[in-house]
C-alpha cells in the first residue's frame, strides 16, 4: 500500500509538470492553428536560460526566472512577426508553419548545442526536506513543483476568462471570422498568442529543470509527450490537456512501477491510439 501511494504521488507530481509543458502547445493550436513541433525545444531554452542566468552570472532565483520568461515572450512574439506572420498568408500555409516550426527546432537544438555543450545540466531547486504523513514521503521541492503548477494554471484560467486580452483570445479560438467581425484585430492576438504560448513553455522548461537532467536533446522526448498529451486530451482544450497530463503521468508511474520503464513508451502511445479510434476529437474537444 505504501508503494502504491507513494508511485500514485509521484504521477501526480510527473502529470502537472506534463500539463505545464502541454499548455503552451495547446495555447498556440487553439487560437491560430498552427502546431509547433519546435515546442520541446522552446521549454529546453527557457530551462538553459535560467539555468545561465543563475549559474554564469549569479543572479537570484527568480530575477533569473522572470529574466527567462521575458526572454522566452520576445522570442515567441519575434518568430510570429517574422517566419508565421508570412507564412500565414501563402496556400498551404498548415503544412509550411508545421514544416517551418520542426525545421526552426532542430535549427535551435543545435544552437544550444554549441552554446551549453552536451554534458547534462541542472537547475538548482529551491527547496530541501521532506514532508511525511504517515507512510506517505513527499519531497520538499516536488510539493512546491504541484503548488507552483496548480497557482499557474489558477492564474491562467483567470488571465483568460476576465482580462480583455485573453477574453479575445478565447473569442478568435472559437470563430476567426467571428472575432474579426466584432473588431478583434487578428494579427494582434496572435502575436501575443505566440508570446504567451512561449512564455508559457518556458516556464514549463525551467520547472521540468529543477527535476530533471537538462541536455540539448531532451527537447524532441518533451517534444513528443506534449504533442500525446494535448492530442489525447483535445487539439485546443486546456482542460483537457491537464486531465490527460494527469492520467499520463500516473500511467507512467504505475507502468514504471510494475513492468519496468521500458514499458512507458508502449503504453502512452497504446493508449493514444485508443483514445483516438473511440474519441477522435480527445477527451475533451473544445477550444482553451
Amino acid at each position: 500500500m505504501e508503494t502504491i501511494v507513494n508511485t500514485l504521488i509521484s504521477g501526480l507530481i510527473s502529470g502537472s509538470l506534463y500539463a505545464a509543458m502541454a499548455l503552451g502547445l495547446t495555447i498556440i493550436y487553439g487560437v491560430s492553428r498552427v502546431f509547433n513541433f519546435g515546442h520541446g525545444v522552446v521549454a529546453l531554452i527557457g530551462a538553459y536560460l535560467t539555468w545561465m542566468a543563475l549559474q554564469s552570472f549569479g543572479v537570484p532565483f527568480l530575477p533569473a526566472t522572470l529574466f527567462a520568461l521575458a526572454a522566452m515572450f520576445l522570442l515567441g512574439v519575434g518568430i510570429y512577426r517574422l517566419a508565421i506572420k508570412p507564412l500565414l498568408q501563402k496556400p498551404n500555409w498548415e503544412f509550411s508553419t508545421v514544416l517551418f516550426m520542426l525545421g526552426a527546432g532542430i535549427l535551435l537544438e543545435n544552437v544550444l548545442l554549441q552554446l551549453f555543450g552536451p554534458r547534462v545540466k541542472s537547475i538548482p531547486t529551491f527547496l530541501t526536506g521532506r514532508l511525511i504523513i504517515g507512510f506517505v514521503e513527499i519531497n520538499g521541492h516536488e510539493l512546491a513543483l504541484i503548488a507552483i503548477v496548480i497557482i499557474f494554471i489558477i492564474l491562467l484560467s483567470l488571465f483568460f476568462k476576465y482580462t480583455r486580452l485573453g477574453q479575445a483570445m478565447r473569442a478568435v479560438a472559437q470563430s476567426i471570422p467571428g472575432a474579426r467581425v466584432v473588431g478583434i484585430d487578428i494579427d494582434r492576438i496572435f502575436s501575443y498568442t505566440f508570446g504567451l504560448a512561449f512564455l508559457v513553455t518556458g516556464f514549463s522548461g525551467i520547472l521540468l529543470g529543477t527535476k530533471y537532467y537538462l541536455n540539448p536533446h531532451i527537447g524532441w522526448e518533451w517534444m513528443v509527450k506534449g504533442f500525446v498529451i494535448t492530442t489525447f486530451g483535445g487539439l485546443g482544450s486546456t482542460t483537457g490537456a491537464i486531465y490527460a497530463a494527469i492520467i499520463l503521468g500516473v500511467v507512467e508511474a504505475l507502468a514504471t512501477l510494475y513492468l519496468g520503464a521500458i514499458w512507458v513508451w508502449p503504453i502512452w502511445f497504446g493508449m493514444f491510439m485508443i483514445i483516438l479510434l473511440l474519441r477522435p476529437q480527445g477527451l475533451l474537444g473544445g477550444r482553451l
